[in-house]
């Protein structure tokens, strides 16, 4: 077989190709999807339930930043977004938002270290069952918080249980209240 037959039934074949793939797509066949923009927030509080509400709070209530932090209470003051009732208050109207958590010995010297810490909470087991159709639920949340040295290491601390107050609002679920286990 000559040179110029190889190269003729190589066109030939390399054609036959492109046009099977080139035909006309067919409506399944075509995805589907929007180019609007939507924006979808996992953490927005009017869309969670009761349990996200009381993880997603207090994850934000031990997550620290003790380098740039007058306190706890800034991180509680981060939270707002998920408290209710009296909680929100004393954010709100209290500038020292004094709260519920522990002082911590080791705070200062995180802040000297330029430490941070991350909290990262899940549903306890120990949860009281709630009846169906309340308006305030009880839910405990297990929390670890990991402390992120500055120098790139982190150590996680031990798991503490706190009980939390969960209230329905207009606007969803809110962290009214929570207690040291």
């Amino acid at each position: 077989m000559r040179f110029s037959t190889k190269l003729l039934i190589a066109g030939a074949l390399s054609g036959t190709l492109v046009l099977a793939g080139c035909g006309s797509p067919r409506d399944e066949d075509e995805p589907s999807g929007s180019d609007d923009h939507a924006h979808i927030d996992p953490l927005d509080p009017t869309a969670l339930d009761a349990d996200g509400t009381a993880v997603t709070a207090m994850q934000a209530v031990l997550s620290w930043q003790p380098a740039v932090d007058a306190s706890k209470s800034d991180a509680l003051r981060r939270a707002r977004p998920w408290l209710g009732g009296d909680l929100a208050a004393t954010v709100d109207n209290d500038t020292t938002a004094a709260t519920g958590l522990r002082p911590d010995r080791e705070w200062l010297a995180w802040k000297q270290a330029g430490d941070a810490l991350t909290a990262s909470c899940t549903k306890a087991d120990s949860t009281p069952p709630a009846p169906e159709g309340m308006r305030t639920v009880v839910i405990d949340v297990s929390c670890r918080q990991t402390v992120l040295h500055a120098a790139g290491s982190s150590t996680p601390l031990p798991a503490q249980t706190w009980r939390t107050t969960i209230t329905r609002t207009d606007d969803g679920w809110r962290l009214s209240d929570f207690r040291y286990q």
